[in-house]
């Protein structure tokens, strides 16, 4: 598989193992809203400092996590 990119995420689901690949060519707002993720995922690449998310343009709360993930629930994160 190419790389990932925005594009892509509107149009097709993808596996976890293929998003953590790409997570560096991926905007984490798109990937929250887009596709469905494991809480596991969102620990370490959305909401763990340092992560993907760091920067204020694309920063991302647990809040933002739940209403896009609504299968995840606030004690899963």
């Amino acid at each position: 598989m190419n790389n990932l990119n925005d594009y892509d995420l509107r149009n097709k689901q993808y596996s976890i193992e293929e998003l953590i690949k790409n997570i560096d060519n991926l905007s984490i707002k798109t990937l929250i809203y887009t596709q469905i993720l494991t809480p596991e995922f969102c620990k370490k690449y959305i909401l763990a400092p340092g992560c993907a998310c760091s920067t204020e343009e694309e920063y991302i709360s647990i809040d933002d996590v739940l209403r896009a993930q609504p299968h995840i629930k606030k004690e899963m994160l």
